[in-house]
């Protein structure tokens, strides 16, 4: 099992992120963890100020995390940038646990697509891409074991629950842009 360190102080780190990084980390298929010792909880500021692979940044520019690949005898790594993760949320959907675990699976799944890919574990396209098809599809992979009971009992609320989520993604682009100006 992967593990999760944190940089922050309890002050810093929200108390339901570790049990949300871990749950998403125990809902993997066997063996996409394989080669990864672990993931680090951290500020933004710590992280950029180590070398390597440029952050996964959010549609703005904003660093979320980074996968460090194996180096010079070091286990590979992910780092996840906790001050930048937690206001994507809206807070009016962050006490709901899907909507916080939906945000850190966004940039954990992504990650470990990276790594997937660089331990050749990768079929068809590499390289962003194919990180970015990895996150949808370990999300997917998540979103089944957890929540696939309810499929059937949610299926006739469907559009509603589309309408819901669209209506509060334009909400909180709304309420980002009124911040910046």
């Amino acid at each position: 099992m992967t593990d999760i360190h944190s940089e922050l102080t309890k002050e810093t780190e929200p108390a339901w992120m570790r049990p949300v990084v871990r749950r998403l980390l125990e809902s993997l298929p066997d063996g996409c963890c394989n080669g990864l010792s672990a993931i680090v909880l951290t500020r933004s500021d710590i992280a950029l100020g180590r070398k390597g692979r440029r952050a996964r940044a959010n549609r703005n520019g904003i660093p979320l995390g980074t996968y460090h690949p194996r180096w010079n005898g070091q286990p590979a790594w992910i780092e996840l940038m906790v001050d930048q993760i937690v206001p994507q949320l809206h807070p009016k959907l962050a006490w709901i646990g899907h909507f916080r675990e939906r945000e850190v699976a966004r940039v954990l799944y992504h990650e470990i697509g990276h790594h997937l890919d660089a331990t050749n574990r990768s079929v068809g396209r590499t390289g962003e891409h194919g990180a970015i098809a990895w996150e949808r599809r370990l999300y997917s992979h998540h979103f089944q074991r957890r929540y696939g009971h309810l499929r059937s009992y949610l299926r006739p609320f469907r559009p509603l629950l589309v309408a819901a989520v669209r209506f509060a993604k334009m909400m909180a682009a709304r309420e980002r842009r009124r911040r910046r100006s």
